[in-house]
C-alpha cells in the first residue's frame, strides 16, 4: 500500500522533516516523503517515531481496548505519543518535545536549554551520565556500562546503582504524575531500551500519589512488550487509521 516511516524530530504534512536540533543534521528541513516516493513509486507517510510507536501500542497490545493511550518511550531521549479511540490525537506532532519539563531545579543543563529537563534524568542518556559522577566504569570494571546492568545491581542492593535507580524512579513517577494531568490516559506504556530493565520497578511506578485529573480517575502503567516492534507496526498503520 505504502510506505511509513518514523522519524524522531517534527515532520510536517507534506513530510518534510524539521527540528532534529542537531542530531540528524542531514535531515533538516529534508523532503523525505517526496523522495521516498520518486524512488519507490509507492505513497509515503511519515511522523514522529515516538507517536508512531504509541500508535502501535495501542492498535496491537498493550494499549488495544483503551480509549486514551499514553506512551512513553525511554531510549536515548524521551519521546511522548498519544492516541485516543485508536488515532494520534492531533495531526501534526506539535508535542514531539514533550519531554522536556523540567521538574528539578538542579542538574546538567539539557540540550534544550533547561535545567532539570526530564528527558536529561529519566533517558539513557542521563542515568549513564548520573553513573559516571559515581565513577561507576572504575568501580566496577568487570560489569557492562549499560543502563540494564545498573538496574540489575540496584535490585541486587548495590548501593551506587540504588542511588542513580531510586533517583531515576523519583523523576519518572513525578514526570508521569504530570503527563497524568495533561493527558488523563486510560493506560500509560513505558517503552523503549531503558524499559527493558524496569520489570522489578513497575510496582512502584504504579505507585502514583500526586491528584489526578478527577476524583474517581484511574489508570494503570504497563511496559511494552513489542517492544521495537511497535514503531514498525505504528508506521504500517498510517494507512489503514
Amino acid at each position: 500500500m505504502g510506505v511509513g516511516i518514523g522519524v524522531s524530530s517534527f515532520v510536517f504534512e507534506d513530510g518534510t522533516v524539521d527540528s532534529t536540533y542537531g542530531f540528524m543534521d542531514f535531515m533538516e528541513d529534508y523532503p523525505l516523503k517526496e523522495i521516498i516516493e520518486k524512488t519507490h513509486h509507492l505513497p509515503c507517510k511519515i511522523d514522529n517515531d515516538a507517536r508512531l510507536v504509541a500508535l502501535g501500542e495501542a492498535l496491537y497490545r498493550k494499549g488495544k481496548g483503551f480509549e486514551r493511550v499514553l506512551v512513553l518511550t525511554l531510549g536515548t531521549g524521551l519521546g511522548i505519543g498519544f492516541v485516543v479511540n485508536q488515532k494520534l490525537n492531533e495531526q501534526l506532532p506539535f508535542a514531539h518535545m514533550g519531554g522536556h519539563i523540567s521538574i528539578s531545579q538542579t542538574g546538567d543543563p539539557c540540550y534544550c536549554g533547561k535545567i532539570g529537563c526530564l528527558e536529561s534524568l529519566v533517558s539513557a542518556t542521563g542515568i549513564l551520565k548520573a553513573a559516571e559522577k559515581l565513577h561507576w566504569q572504575e568501580k566496577n570494571p568487570n560489569s557492562p556500562f549499560t543502563v540494564e546492568s545498573i538496574f540489575k545491581a540496584a535490585y541486587a542492593g548495590h548501593a551506587d546503582a540504588k542511588q542513580i535507580v531510586d533517583a531515576f524512579l523519583t523523576y519518572l513517577k513525578m514526570g508521569i504524575s504530570n503527563y497524568i494531568n495533561l493527558y488523563a490516559p486510560d493506560r500509560i506504556i513505558l517503552g523503549g531500551g531503558v524499559a527493558k530493565g524496569l520489570k522489578n520497578y513497575l510496582p512502584i511506578l504504579q505507585e502514583i500519589t500526586y491528584l489526578g485529573p478527577y476524583k474517581k480517575y484511574k489508570t494503570s502503567i504497563e511496559l511494552s512488550e513489542l517492544e521495537e516492534h511497535s514503531g514498525i507496526l505504528g508506521s504500517a498503520s498510517l494507512f489503514i487509521v
